[in-house]
């Protein structure tokens, strides 16, 4: 089991700013505390839905001058 910690922050005037720790790729904006929790559970449901995906899995490797950085992007096998 997992454990995501999502956060609702306040921006002011109405703004409210949900992130999840640890995916700085998932994040939405909501005039409301609700929904804008509502929509990071949604936002974060299919950011690991993505990860799933067999067509996403794959090495991408950025050339740099001095850095080589490799991500590997995961999917689950479906038999």
């Amino acid at each position: 089991m997992f454990e995501f910690r999502l956060r609702v922050l306040d921006v002011g005037e109405g703004s409210f700013l949900g992130i999840v720790e640890g995916f700085p790729e998932v994040m939405v904006h909501a005039w409301s505390a609700g929904q804008a929790e509502a929509d990071l559970v949604r936002a974060l449901d299919a950011h690991l839905e993505s990860l799933l995906d067999r067509e996403a899995t794959r090495l991408q490797l950025d050339d740099f001058p001095t850095v080589r950085v490799v991500r590997l992007h995961l999917a689950r096998l479906v038999a």
